[in-house]
């Protein structure tokens, strides 16, 4: 969304993925996105069946909207904002670190939570999120049910997080 053609990209991977059945994820990345590209954001965003973000995220997204709430509120309200794609409903799913990840769909909030890591394990937190959804994809691409996608998105964040820098060990191990 920050570059020129950036905008025209997303929209036509969007298209792709409606024209083959496939769902479209978003991932808000940065607020500054938010801040700086809110127009070209909601484009991309009225496409999105998959949507996933981290608290500050959220709470630039709902400062955007005019919105006074809640964490679990906020994602409720960006799972029903129109859509293109009426043959899945949006799932918008919000990191909180350490505290519990909503995940929000169908009208409902599911809170799931994050298996303590005490500080002292924690070396890098850069990628935590990108992992997270490295880890919450991985599993959604093999038909597992969303508390397992989830729980992958944690442990992917979690063996990130103790990494300096962003890298995995040779063979994760997740069960």
């Amino acid at each position: 969304l920050s570059t020129p053609e950036g905008k025209e990209t997303m929209l036509s991977m969007c298209k792709h993925a409606a024209e083959h059945n496939k769902p479209f994820c978003l991932n808000l990345s940065a607020p500054f996105l938010i801040q700086f590209f809110w127009e070209k954001l909601q484009e991309v965003l009225f496409h999105a069946d998959y949507l996933f973000g981290n608290e500050s995220e959220a709470a630039e997204f709902s400062k955007k909207q005019g919105w006074e709430c809640d964490l679990p509120e906020v994602a409720l309200r960006i799972a029903a904002m129109a859509k293109t794609s009426g043959s899945r409903c949006r799932t918008v799913i919000i990191t909180q670190g350490a505290e519990k990840t909503v995940v929000a769909r169908n009208g409902e909030v599911t809170l799931y939570p994050v298996l303590k890591l005490e500080k002292e394990h924690i070396v890098d937190t850069n990628g935590a999120g990108d992992a997270f959804v490295g880890g919450f994809l991985a599993r959604m691409t093999q038909g597992f049910p969303i508390e397992e996608c989830v729980r992958a998105g944690h442990y992917a964040a979690r063996i990130i997080i103790q990494q300096s820098g962003v890298s995995l060990p040779p063979s994760p191990d997740i069960a």
